[in-house]
């Protein structure tokens, strides 16, 4: 099941596409795709996981999703005891493009909950069924803490309700407040861990016509399209990382490359010796900065951003330009920013450099000094620039193709 976050949405060749609109500067263009894709993801293939402990009824359930027995050919095997220790998929014919994932029991394995959820390759899935029998369980409350961390969504099955309702019926309890009795204990025990709770269906996959059966598959093909949605959003980032990773390392070789460049300017004293030593770090700062800043304009030019860019997206995402500034803006960042931080210490530098040459340090010394500051002042600059601007690009990306 393991795929790149690009190849679940995109083709080969639209992903390739999109990289070379990025790697042009066509930033806009390169949105407005994903826009678009992002607005008909119904082809887009969704990897339901099925989870509980052993005995929950999972697999019976996955069985009367599929409206199989368990001696029909293609039904998940059933039974007390885990039989298999990888997830295993079934389709699910009445919804295209869904299958369902069987996984292990939460408690089949001898190790703890972490390792479980890295052994089934807990992050893969797009959508998970906690499924559960007689009572709220932890394991239950663990895995609904890790989907929530992972801004994922999830529901609750209730399982075997056929035996809670015999058991309400000997007691001579009314049904309908044992059945409201039973949501509220699972919403309270969900909020009690800090987890929202989410919808709760109560059912028997014996009884596939009562209860919240078919409300539960309803909802489901209801809610398809917002489910994808969200896997979408939340798949972004990703998606940009494997987008922007050709661009990223082609121009951390370019400011390698301007970083040696004002090195080479900081070692000047050898290179072309002043006839007035403090004329020295008057031109380091100078061609430092030059070649820095030159640098930052470069790396703004080349990954395509301006004030039209944000203007123009605005536009056409029929979403206020002041939005995307609002959530893009780097400008006037809360905290000192990096670039900031680099200029107080190159003058710094520059500083230690003239009280070095008062003191009689010879032209090799403040040459080797210049060089080295010089270097790791550029390269530290647009390195953060770089870094800063593909963050900037991704947060635009976000909220181009953020739901409303």
């Amino acid at each position: 099941m393991a795929q790149s976050a690009l190849s679940k949405f995109f083709c080969a060749q639209d992903s390739r596409n999109l990289q070379s609109l990025y790697n042009t500067g066509e930033l806009e263009t390169m949105i407005l795709q994903m826009k678009i894709k992002s607005d008909h993801l119904d082809n887009v293939q969704l990897n339901i996981a099925v989870m509980g402990d052993v005995g929950s009824g999972k697999s019976t359930f996955i069985n009367a999703m599929r409206d199989l027995r368990r001696d029909d050919q293609g039904a998940a095997p059933t039974g007390n005891e885990e039989t298999w220790m990888e997830p295993t998929r079934y389709p699910y014919q009445s919804l295209p493009n869904v299958q369902l994932w069987d996984l292990p029991g939460t408690n089949s394995f001898g190790f703890e909950l972490n390792n479980y959820l890295k052994q089934v390759k807990f992050e893969s899935f797009d959508f998970f069924i906690i499924v559960s029998q007689a009572r709220f369980r932890e394991n239950d409350a663990e895995i609904a803490k890790k989907i929530q961390e992972q801004g994922k969504e999830f529901c609750y099955i209730r399982s075997k309700i056929d035996n809670d309702i015999r058991s309400l019926k000997m007691q001579g309890a009314d049904l309908n407040e044992g059945w409201s009795i039973i949501c509220r204990d699972c919403i309270i025990n969900f909020q009690s861990v800090g987890v929202t709770p989410p919808d709760i269906f109560l059912i028997s996959s014996f009884e596939r016509e009562e209860h919240d059966f078919p409300r539960f598959k309803s909802t489901l093909a209801r809610d398809l399209p917002n489910i994808k949605s969200n896997v979408f959003s939340l798949a972004i980032p990703k998606m940009m990382l494997e987008i922007t990773e050709p661009k990223r390392s082609t121009l951390m070789t370019r400011v390698l490359l301007l970083a040696i460049l004002s090195g080479t300017v900081g070692a000047v004293p050898v290179l072309a010796p002043f006839p007035e030593p403090m004329l020295v770090p008057v031109w380091y700062l100078f061609t430092t900065i030059v070649i820095t800043v030159s640098g930052w304009i470069y790396l703004r030019k080349q990954l395509g951003f301006s004030d039209r860019l944000v203007q123009s997206l605005a536009n056409k995402v029929t979403k206020l330009s002041s939005v995307f500034k609002a959530e893009t803006n780097h400008r006037f960042p809360r905290k000192i920013s990096p670039a900031v931080t680099n200029v107080l210490l190159g003058i710094t530098t520059v500083t230690c450099m003239i009280t070095g040459i008062k003191h009689g340090f010879s032209p090799m010394a403040v040459s080797i000094f210049g060089a080295a500051s010089s270097f790791a002042f550029t390269y530290k600059s647009l390195k953060d620039s770089l870094n800063n601007l593909l963050e900037t690009g991704q947060r635009l990306v976000q909220a181009a193709l953020s739901r409303d």
